[in-house]
């Protein structure tokens, strides 16, 4: 190794120079080959791992996003389908049915003579069966109505039919009638659940 380094120091300055250009161009290449080009493939390893994540954060944003929706859609169904079963339980509730009607013929004045609740129907593949209640009630013709008026607000279901009124006489100085009608109520029924009573 002396020997050469002796050489290249009495060589031609042409000569050095070569030998000096030959070995920055082989460190270059080592350098190239042995750290930058694989540096360079690590890089674009990573470069690509990013572009995957990225994308995989998106999906995973975008199914977070349309979860909170559809969070947001099943309370408001649910708030819907609280609201309806109010409207159209899914229990018969006449008790319940019951002492709210004698409530609002009291304060509309009546004097409710009956309340006789028949069976309950279901129509053949109704989602909802029938509670007829027969009453009779005794008032002025005002007060009956009122009662009418305020049973067709109520939140659940009730409707009045076969309306007759007769019997009119003279009671304190009001006109009383007696007044006689069907009031129909109707239940929910899960069809989904029929067949497993049925087995």
């Amino acid at each position: 190794m002396d020997k050469q380094l002796e050489r290249l120091a009495k060589a031609p300055p042409a000569v050095r120079f070569g030998v000096l250009v030959g070995l920055v161009m082989v460190l270059t290449a080592a350098n190239f080959f042995f750290g930058i080009q694989p540096l360079e493939v690590e890089m674009e390893e990573q470069q690509a791992q990013q572009r995957k994540l990225d994308l995989e954060l998106a999906e995973k944003s975008e199914i977070a996003q349309n979860l909170n929706e559809r969070r947001r859609e099943m309370d408001v169904l649910e708030q819907k389908l609280a609201e309806a079963l109010t409207e159209l339980p899914e229990n018969k509730d006449i008790e319940e049915l019951l002492a709210q009607i004698n409530d609002i013929g009291k304060k509309s004045g009546l004097e409710i003579a009956r309340v006789e609740p028949g069976p309950e129907t279901v129509g053949g593949g109704d989602f909802f069966a029938r509670i007829p209640i027969k009453m009779v009630v005794s008032g002025n013709y005002h007060e009956i109505a009122m009662f009418l008026q305020e049973v067709s607000t109520m939140r659940r279901i009730v409707n009045v039919n076969n309306i007759k009124l007769d019997g009119a006489k003279v009671k304190n100085e009001k006109v009383m009638l007696n007044s006689s009608f069907l009031a129909t109520t109707f239940r929910f029924v899960n069809t989904a659940k029929q067949p497993e009573t049925k087995k």
